[in-house]
């Protein structure tokens, strides 16, 4: 499709906690901007996409090296060399 949206369940569809089964402690329709995690069109996701780039680098522990070694081409990550 060209449109997708993310939203957060706190339950699923599987759990049988009382809070998940009960209709009064359920997400209501204006509760779902709270819920909202990102919306995605024509194969983009907006929000995550900006979130979750270079996630898992921590510049912390590469502070200490000089200027040459901070940048990497990407051709220098190719591990079948």
């Amino acid at each position: 499709g060209l449109v997708a949206v993310a939203a957060l369940d706190p339950h699923g569809a599987d759990p049988a906690l009382y809070s998940a089964v009960c209709p009064h402690l359920r997400p209501r329709l204006g509760d779902f901007g709270a819920l909202l995690l990102d919306v995605g069109f024509l194969g983009r996701w907006w929000v995550l996409e900006e979130a979750l780039k270079d996630c898992d680098i921590n510049e912390e522990e590469f502070r200490h090296l000089p200027e040459p070694l901070r940048r990497l081409d990407p051709r220098e990550l190719r591990s079948e060399r």
